[in-house]
């Protein structure tokens, strides 16, 4: 009975290793092959890529930018092979080669990460504009990125910056989607990778899941290209009704709401970007993006001048160009994706509000 008893016990320790192992191992394969953040190889993942809606840009446009900056190069490998082979595209008038390297960037929240940097481009000849806004972006995250960028061979020459009070006020706390680059943060690459292997994302993960089975995500970002997302869902649902969205989104009774206080740190942040700004002489237009009128009446008239002037003193642009009301008007709802985000078709009208004027 007693052998028996130690045999039983050992047996269950085994079984109770190797199913801790499965457990301890089920959690990085499934970060991996459903990656819900996409910072791991796509040869190994499922769906198609950057379409989560978790996809963290914060890490992913600065890799591609500073991977962009080691390919032109002019001592890297991969320019020299390009110069000995003149791949590199030309101007069909003067034969000169073009420098399609990006050397100008949109910054700022969402808001901004809906423009498309063509929309930029043709106010500023000879730039090209990569669209490097983040959601729920503050200034510290802005200046960290734009610094790690310039320190890895980036040429920054021109920012143009669309600013709102939200992020000035907003003290959510955000997950795993939001960790900055390695080399914008205090952390090693490789404990950052190692935490987004055990990060628990089983949320993130089943809606990722959901997404790549469906194959209609509610989000895809063009970290590749632009720089830029796109709110496919937003626009699948107001292709189909525009009217039942509108209802969805901007409801008739829509409980009256008032914005938190100021975080004065965040414009101590904003202070330190704008001073960056000036002494490493890059031309930044800052300006005020359009607010929709709830979004305006739970600031309040008072203190939306307040932050204007707050801005223009920092931003050492006075006047600063004030869009916050370009779209206001009997349909406003019908140019708004929602309280924050104006639909990528006003964009157009924005930026020209915001850069016509300089």
């Amino acid at each position: 009975m007693k052998a028996l008893s130690i045999g039983s016990f050992d047996s269950f320790w085994k079984v109770a290793l190797v199913a801790g192992g499965i457990v301890a191992w089920s959690l990085p394969v499934w970060n991996v092959v459903v990656n819900p953040y996409q910072i791991f190889n796509p040869t190994f993942s499922i769906g198609d890529r950057f379409s989560s809606s978790t996809t963290n840009e914060r890490f992913l446009k600065v890799e591609y930018l500073l991977n962009e900056s080691k390919q032109t190069s002019p001592i890297s490998p991969e320019a020299i092979i390009g110069q000995i082979n003149d791949e590199s595209p030309r101007d069909n008038d003067s034969g000169k080669t073009l420098n399609t390297t990006h050397d100008a960037f949109i910054v700022g929240s969402s808001i901004m990460g809906l423009v498309d940097p063509d929309l930029v481009n043709r106010y500023y000849l000879g730039r090209h504009f990569y669209n490097l806004a983040f959601l729920a972006a503050k200034p510290d995250e802005i200046l960290a990125t734009l610094q790690v960028l310039k320190r890895g061979g980036t040429i920054i020459k021109t920012v143009v910056y669309g600013l709102e009070p939200v992020a000035f006020t907003d003290i959510k706390s955000y997950g795993p989607a939001y960790q900055l680059h390695p080399e914008a943060g205090e952390q090693s690459r490789q404990r950052i990778i190692f935490d987004y292997l055990f990060a628990p994302s089983l949320s993130d993960g089943f809606s990722r899941l959901v997404t790549a089975i469906s194959g209609k995500p509610s989000v895809r970002y063009d970290i590749e290209g632009t720089g830029r997302y796109y709110l496919e869902r937003y626009d699948r649902e107001i292709k189909t009704d525009h009217g039942a969205y509108i209802r969805k989104q901007f409801p008739i009774n829509a409980k009256h709401v008032k914005a938190p206080p100021w975080i004065g740190s965040r414009f101590e942040s904003f202070r330190k970007l704008a001073q960056w700004f000036k002494d490493e002489r890059i031309d930044v237009k800052f300006y005020l993006n359009p607010l929709h009128p709830y979004i305006a009446n739970a600031y309040g008239e008072g203190r939306l001048v307040e932050f204007k002037q707050k801005i223009a003193e920092i931003a050492g642009q006075s006047p600063i160009q004030d869009c916050t009301e370009l779209l206001n008007s009997v349909d406003v709802n019908r140019r708004f994706y929602d309280y924050k985000h104006f639909r990528p078709v006003e964009a157009q009208n924005v930026i020209e509000c915001a850069l016509n004027h300089q």
